[in-house]
């Protein structure tokens, strides 16, 4: 028997193994692990030996199928010696997000004797209700609004990023840290205790946002108008495998998010929240960046990266790289008249 977790989220992964692990071998006496890169021969052996104290010989690898795939085809002798696995054998493989080619290769060749656990970054509302599920193994209930909240202090762009790319190769490049959401879930479980219920309020005040992402060293630049550090950055931002799609919904996020605020702003953040949709949180984080565009110019600005995001959808504009950085460029021409009209 074959199990595979197979998704970007290594915190899944091995949350899925503890848990396959406790069911089969609580005790771990008949279970070997491999580390990434041992022969599949080496592997092969310990999947053929007998447990000394269980019928059942578990094994678990990594990135078994993913070292073994070549133009996106499994290796053929990987995949035999998988499908004639003695019956008292289970192997479990985490592997990172697998071409659809190679599941069904396998789900071919194996049938009913392999299992896929997908262990990617939920998506969307799905997101929502792992966070929901997460908290209520701690003990407590999130609301909703919570939920969304700790998720967006965590990673300002997750859910909107999510909506909009669901499914794309981005998807997989970029997910939020679970592993994060769960270490703050555990913290607000007990901060709220005994009430066991965590609300926005309380999220707020004890979960700190992360550092200001990538992007906003190129926000800085585009209120300051500064051409040369727009380049300089988009290009640190690329180089360091910012995918461009995500880049931009990033900035985006950002604009959408001034444009409310300045537009609204004598409005509390929670008002601004309720009127747009937006996160209050983000409202009120824009809030605090000090920035020389009116509202008519976030707007636009806005307004042309969502034209890219639709060209580049329908195939109108293929250079993403290009096109982005050409309307940041715009943007920081747009800037520089109302900056010195500031410094005035």
């Amino acid at each position: 028997m074959l199990t595979v977790l197979h998704g970007e989220s290594e915190f899944r992964r091995e949350r899925e193994l503890a848990e396959l692990r406790i069911s089969q071998d609580p005790e771990g006496l008949a279970t070997v692990r491999f580390p990434r890169g041992t022969p599949i021969p080496t592997i092969m052996a310990a999947a053929r030996t007998p447990g000394f104290f269980l019928d059942q010989r578990l094994v678990i690898t990594e990135c078994l199928l993913a070292d073994h795939i070549r133009q996106q085809q499994l290796d053929p002798d990987l995949v035999h010696a998988l499908a004639t696995l003695p019956s008292g054998c289970h192997i479990i493989s985490l592997e990172p997000p697998l071409p659809p080619a190679v599941l069904d290769r396998l789900r071919a060749a194996l049938g009913d004797a392999v299992t896929f656990v997908d262990c990617n970054v939920p998506i969307g509302e799905k997101l929502i209700e792992w966070v929901t599920e997460r908290a209520r193994s701690y003990g407590v209930e999130i609301e909703p609004a919570a939920a969304e909240e700790l998720v967006i202090a965590i990673d300002p762009t997750a859910l909107q990023r999510r909506r909009e790319h669901a499914g794309s190769q981005s998807d997989q490049q970029a997910g939020l840290d679970l592993a994060r959401v769960d270490q703050e879930l555990a913290k607000l479980a007990t901060a709220v205790y005994p009430e066991k219920v965590i609300r926005v309020a309380v999220v707020r005040e004890l979960v700190a946002a992360d550092d200001a992402p990538l992007e906003w060293a190129l926000i800085d630049a585009l209120n300051r108008g500064d051409a040369t550090a727009i380049v300089r950055e988009l290009e640190r931002a690329l180089d360091t495998n910012a995918v461009p799609d995500v880049l931009l919904a990033q900035l985006a996020s950002h604009f959408e998010a001034l444009f409310a605020a300045q537009i609204l702003p004598h409005l509390s953040p929670d008002a601004v929240a309720a009127a747009t949709g937006l996160s209050a949180r983000r409202i009120a984080q824009v809030r605090r960046i000090l920035s020389t565009r009116s509202s008519m110019n976030a707007g636009a600005m806005l307004a042309a990266l969502r034209a890219i995001d639709a060209s580049l959808k329908r195939g109108i504009v293929i250079d993403s790289e290009a096109a982005l950085a050409v309307t940041l460029l715009a943007g920081a021409q747009r800037v520089r008249p109302e900056i010195r009209r500031f410094e005035r």
